[in-house]
């Protein structure tokens, strides 16, 4: 099997959790770093992401996730057309940029479907939602 060339654009079809089978995984940004390589910037709309501490408890989209390639080899299907021209990514790229520059923060390397699980996870285990 020949690696994909993934570029910023691009919208993906990728293994989903079950009920989120119209999601796809755009990629948004790629940066390249000394210590992990290729940092895949993706957002994921169509998810039904549990959380707490927005209106319905369901969150429709995850709009930032810095992932590694090995990551989207795990979890792409098929090219699916050219990712929308939704922005809200930006803001999770801005938080993730400044922690992952002084150490705090990191990049994926589980299936996207696992991250997913993980996020829950620690959005649950983040307390009670605010009013």
């Amino acid at each position: 099997m020949t690696r994909p060339d993934y570029a910023p654009g691009q919208s993906w079809t990728y293994r989903t959790r079950p009920g989120e089978e119209d999601s796809r995984l755009m990629i948004r940004k790629i940066d390249v770093e000394p210590e992990d390589g290729e940092v895949f910037h993706v957002s994921l709309p169509g998810v039904k992401l549990r959380n707490h501490r927005v209106p319905g408890g369901i969150q429709p989209a995850m709009h930032h996730a810095a992932v590694s390639r090995s990551t989207l080899d795990k979890s792409v299907l098929d090219a699916a057309g050219t990712a929308d021209a939704d922005e809200s990514w930006r803001d999770g790229y801005a938080v993730w940029r400044q922690a992952y520059d002084n150490g705090d923060a990191g990049v994926f390397d589980l299936e996207v479907k696992d991250i997913l699980g993980y996020i829950e996870m620690v959005v649950a285990a983040s307390g009670e939602a605010r009013p």
